[in-house]
């Protein structure tokens, strides 16, 4: 037998090759019934850069011994234990619905209530508890802790990983790395010890690895927007033509500016986007107001087949002396029923069709599009028309919740006719949340006195009963 495990000399009085064997399951379908709830023993060893082959040859046959581990209902009130590996069942359970509590790892395990048949396995070590209920009614806890066969110290294996890694050792690093993550995966070492393995295995070509471990890190770990970018990045190194950005990174938030470029870059690499990161795209844009990003998505609005937005978008890459990309589709090429630009009547200004279209965005809930036309129609209005503006602009402020520059807008409105009762609910609102309690009463009154039927009214005189 290739031993590969070196064991001090009193633990070799103890634990032999043949007594390991005798430990593992054999092979075949393996059932036990526990009529107790019993403290599983755990074999004790000396962990060393030449042993992780064997260990992991040990724990890969536990793995596939499809061993069942059977408790009784009336059992539930204790730990149950049970070894990696196995299947834990209890049949006959008063219930019908699990609620997880508490779990080592977000995800890589089983824990199921079908027909009252409990099941549960995990290929990691530790505390996993779960709720009971039938219907809605409370049955019980269920606390199940799931061990590895063979006991070491954490700072035994982590010494292999920091010695592999710096070894530049891809298969000692994956393989100790591994049972790491099994025996202690609440450490707080594991996030340092996957980046390792990414930064090791990055250029090996082994793809269900890195993506595997990149999965476990967005899952189970808050990310700097560093590491954001180094996942980011490397996904699509991985993917490449074929990559599409996760929703995980398109959560916009404009002050990772880092990310946010980099999730730009990818885009602008891309020969088609989804709605998601065009959606991303224009919030984006909506911060900076780049002429480049502007013309990138009007070339791929087009792409995508929405031109309207993509000449709205081009339109705005011309305004600033971006010359668009010849490869963009001329009106020769698309089709005819479908106007290249939308038709704007010589009657009506365009400062109102720039209106226009931001109310009809601000009704999507489109707020940064509306953004984009407000701001487009306040650098050509006239002084008439400003008031209107300021207060569209300052609603989509006051919806996105960035009220300083709501009442920015709202102070500047001279004078108010037909939104007058919306107006001064929103100023009530946004001194409440400043904390200015006398100001907020006093906007409401005015907002329910302009007009007490009114919706806005209506809305006032709820808001003032809880000040």
């Amino acid at each position: 037998m290739k031993k590969l495990f070196i064991l001090s000399a009193t633990a070799l009085l103890f634990f032999s090759c043949s007594n390991l064997q005798t430990n593992l399951p054999l092979s075949g379908k393996t059932s036990i019934t526990t009529t107790k709830n019993p403290i599983l023993p755990q074999n004790s060893f000396y962990l060393t850069n030449s042993g992780i082959d064997y260990l992991s040859d040990l724990v890969e046959r536990d793995l596939n011994s499809n061993a069942t581990r059977v408790y009784a209902p009336s059992q539930i009130s204790g730990v149950l234990e049970t070894y990696i590996g196995e299947t834990l069942k209890i049949t006959g359970l008063n219930g019908n619905r699990l609620k997880i509590i508490s779990t080592p790892v977000k995800s890589g395990f089983n824990f199921s209530l079908i027909n009252n048949n409990l099941e549960f396995s995990s290929v990691y070590q530790g505390l996993y508890t779960a709720e009971v209920y039938n219907d809605f009614t409370y049955m019980g806890t269920i606390r199940i802790k799931n061990k590895l066969k063979y006991d070491f110290t954490e700072k035994d294996n982590y010494d292999i990983i920091l010695d592999s890694y710096k070894n530049q050792n891809l298969d000692l690093l994956e393989k100790s790395a591994q049972l790491y993550l099994m025996a202690f995966p609440t450490n707080n070492k594991q996030k340092d010890v996957s980046f390792m393995v990414l930064d090791l295995g990055a250029g090996k070509g082994n793809n269900l690895l890195l993506n595997n471990k990149i999965k476990y890190l967005k899952e189970n770990f808050s990310l700097t927007e560093d590491e954001k970018v180094k996942l980011l990045l490397l996904e699509e190194k991985i993917n490449q033509n074929n990559f599409v950005i996760d929703n995980y990174y398109l959560n916009y938030n404009k002050n990772n500016l880092k990310l946010n470029t980099a999730i730009k870059r990818i885009i602008e690499r891309k020969t088609t986007a989804t709605n998601e990161e065009l959606g991303f795209l224009e919030k984006f844009y909506g911060d900076v107001e780049d002429p480049e990003l502007a013309s990138t998505l009007g070339n791929l609005y087009i792409k995508n087949g929405d031109i309207n937005k993509g000449n709205y978008y081009n339109s705005l890459a011309s305004e600033n002396g971006i010359t668009l990309n010849s490869n963009t589709p001329s009106q020769d090429v698309l089709d005819t029923s479908t106007p290249i630009v939308p038709t704007i009547e010589t009657t009506i200004p365009v400062i109102n069709k720039n209106l226009s279209n931001g109310r009809d965005a601000l009704n999507r809930k489109s707020y940064n599009e509306a953004l984009i036309f407000f701001n487009k129609a306040i650098t050509n209005t006239k002084e008439n028309d400003l008031d209107n503006i300021l207060f569209y602009r300052g609603k989509t402020y006051f919806l996105m919740g960035n009220y300083d520059k709501a009442i920015s807008d709202f102070n500047n409105i001279k004078s108010v006719n037909e939104n007058s009762s919306e107006l001064y609910y929103y100023l009530g609102v946004i001194n409440h949340k400043q904390g200015n309690i006398d100001k907020a009463k006093e906007y409401l009154r005015k907002s329910r006195e302009n007009n007490p039927s009114s919706t806005w009214g209506r809305k006032s005189s709820i808001y003032l009963l809880k000040l």
